[in-house]
Parts: C-alpha cells; structure tokens; sequence
C-alpha cells in the first residue's frame, strides 16, 4: 500500500485530475528530494525489478509502469491492480538502509487508518509491498497480505481491517396512526477517517473506482472550490481523461501535513506523475498543494 505525493500541456494534465489548484509550487514546503534518501546514491543495477516481483504477486501492471522510476526514498517502483478492485505498488532497494526506510513509512502510514490495507517485505529482495483493498473495504480472494507475502515468499509487517461501526441503539418510534405510513430509522453514519495518508489514499482510490460521489464526500469538494469548479466541472475532470489514479509514495512531515507523489494513467495510455502537500482535518482533505513533476 498503495494501504499511498507550466507548458498548457502541464496545465491540462492538472486539470484532467480535478486538483486545479493553480499548479503551483507547494506553498512554503520542500519536497523530499530523491538524493536526500540512503538508497539515491546506490547503484541501481543492484536493486531487483520491481515489474517482475510485482507480476509474481498477481497484480496486472499499471498502463505504463515500468520499473525505471523511483520513489521518494530512491527506491525502484511498480503499481498495479488485483482482483476485486485491489491494487498494489512494489518499492525495491538498493542498499539495507533505503529499505529499512521504506518498511518504517509503509508501516508508520497504515498503522491505526480506517480502511483495509498491508504491508509485505521480502527482506531477500530488499523489497516492499503495499496492498489497498480498494473501496470495497475487502479482500478478494487470493489477495489478501499472507496470501500475497507466500506467493513472493515474504513476511506480514502489517495487515489493517477497519473495526466493525456498530449500529447505534434505537428507540422505537410511537405507534402512528393508522393512516400515517411508520417512520424509517436513519441508517448509521460511518465514522470519519482519522489518519490522514488514509484519508487521501481513500480518495485516490474512490476517484479510480469512479465513486466520486463519496471522493466528493472526503476533500473533493474543497479541491474543487480550489479551483472553481462545480461537482459535475469536477467529474469531468477525472472521467473524460483520466484512467486510473496511484499514490506511489507519502509519509507526513511533524505537523501533519501529508506529502504524496501521484501516478496518474490517462486514457491516452500516457502516465503523468504529481508531487503534493494535503491538509487533512477530522478525516476530510481540506486543502492541498499539486504540481506536475513528469
């Protein structure tokens, strides 16, 4: 997990996104750069493919993806979907350090979120698996962690299941009259995601699924107004060019602040990566900061 950050061409590609937000640099934060990390002066040629371990746990690689481009930590990256809406991204090291590194930001981003996710390493391999189960909120079959971590012969760091909501008590509505239909008792309000790489992985992955309506729900609607837009400016955005939508790499900086770097697949086939900051408050994104890096 993935469970995650102009020319007019730049310009259009951020739009196609529904981000707008102006495109510009990342208010007063430093994105992380590749070289500051334990893996960016490794060689390479050390490190293993990343496509190829990502094949063996059964994804479908992402249009596009390769195992030529590199996460924030230097590490070598591959993403692609399971089965059920799932999805999974590979990060391959090339030193001890840079996947310590990438172990402790994977585990540190899912431990305590509010959605379905796990973490897999191969310490052979130097490698990291991230799995999101997706909106469903559930493994398919043959994709859950353990299954994952015996078909690359791996180890579980981390596998999170979101705690059961729990209907809340009801009293029975007074009997009506006999000509007055009974009332309907409201169904429960799901709790709000706490952890905020949750919240904007969640996001991502409801604009892939195309369930906008609940993407709106979590941030969409304050990105929107970012930029402008109305909800159905907003759809258009993702639904006329945009394919499919992957965090590649996150973590969050002392106060708070999320930072991910985005893999976005359009339905040219071309993939575009984004760079951004996200304020996340009581399990909404409240703002964010995106600028297009490649």
């Amino acid at each position: 997990m993935s469970i995650v950050r102009t020319a007019s061409a730049t310009l259009a590609g951020a739009a196609a996104l529904g981000l707008g937000l102006g495109l510009t640099a990342c208010g007063s934060a430093t994105q992380p750069e590749a070289a500051s990390h334990p893996a960016a002066s490794s060689p390479a040629a050390a490190q293993p493919d990343a496509l190829a371990i990502l094949r063996q746990t059964g994804a479908t690689p992402d249009p596009g993806t390769t195992s030529g481009k590199y996460d924030a930590y230097g590490n070598l990256m591959a993403t692609g979907s399971l089965p059920g809406g799932a999805s999974a991204s590979v990060h391959t090291s090339a030193s001890q350090a840079a996947f310590s590194a990438e172990k402790s930001s994977a585990v540190g981003a899912y431990t305590g979120s509010d959605f379905t996710a796990g973490v897999v390493a191969i310490p052979a391999k130097w490698t990291v698996i991230i799995v999101n189960s997706g909106s469903s909120g559930t493994w398919a079959k043959g994709v859950a962690p353990a299954q994952i971590a015996a078909r690359v012969h791996g180890t579980v760091l981390l596998s999170t299941t979101p705690p059961k909501t729990t209907p809340p008590k009801t009293t029975p509505p007074a009997a009506a009259p006999p000509t007055t239909q009974p009332s309907k008792t409201p169904a429960p309000v799901q709790p709000p995601l706490t952890n905020g790489v949750a919240v904007v992985t969640q996001y991502y992955q409801d604009v892939s699924d195309k369930n906008y309506a609940a993407a709106w729900a979590i941030g969409g609607s304050n990105l929107a107004a970012q930029n402008g837009q109305t909800y159905a400016s907003w759809v258009a955005g993702y639904a006329d060019t945009t394919a499919s939508i992957s965090i590649t790499s996150y973590g969050t900086w002392s106060n708070g602040t999320v930072w991910c770097y985005i893999s976005a697949v359009q339905n040219s086939g071309a993939v575009n990566t984004y760079y951004g900051t996200y304020t996340v408050a009581n399990g909404v994104i409240v703002s964010a900061s995106i600028r297009q890096v490649g």
